[in-house]
């Protein structure tokens, strides 16, 4: 399993993720509510050492569209992202193919797009994450 597939695992293993979606998909995230997706941005060599192993960050953007047509709902949605976060950062260690993700922080959540200035469709929201690693050779 990659880093992309490790942390979508992740993701779904998040304890309320079924309260606030029915799946996460990759690089596509539905405009109805209850829709999230992991678009990865971008992969980074962070050091090599001489034998060839590497410390390699990946980073995300986790789109998320919820409901959010009053204040209640956008507040709960807000605090789910929160606890997302919180949930992503107290993680241990994770295998991966020739390797482990070593630390996972999540920042910046918050509202990206109101479709057409209209609270009553889905609202969506975006958290990026990043994922540190390191690739044994």
């Amino acid at each position: 399993m990659n880093v992309i597939e490790k942390v979508k695992e992740i993701l779904q293993n998040f304890p309320k993720i079924n309260e606030v979606c029915n799946e996460i998909n990759v690089d596509f995230t539905d405009t109805e509510p209850t829709s999230y997706g992991l678009a990865p941005t971008g992969d980074e060599l962070i050091s090599e050492d001489i034998l060839g192993n590497q410390k390699r960050q990946h980073s995300f953007i986790l789109h998320a569209t919820y409901s959010g047509i009053n204040d209640y709902e956008r507040l709960s949605n807000s605090g789910v992202l929160l606890e997302l976060s919180q949930y992503l950062d107290r993680l241990d260690e994770q295998a991966i193919d020739n390797g482990i993700i070593t630390k996972i922080r999540a920042t910046n959540g918050m509202l990206y797009e109101i479709p057409e200035e209209n609270y009553s469709d889905g609202i969506k929201y975006q958290l990026t994450i990043v994922a540190s690693y390191t690739i044994e050779i």
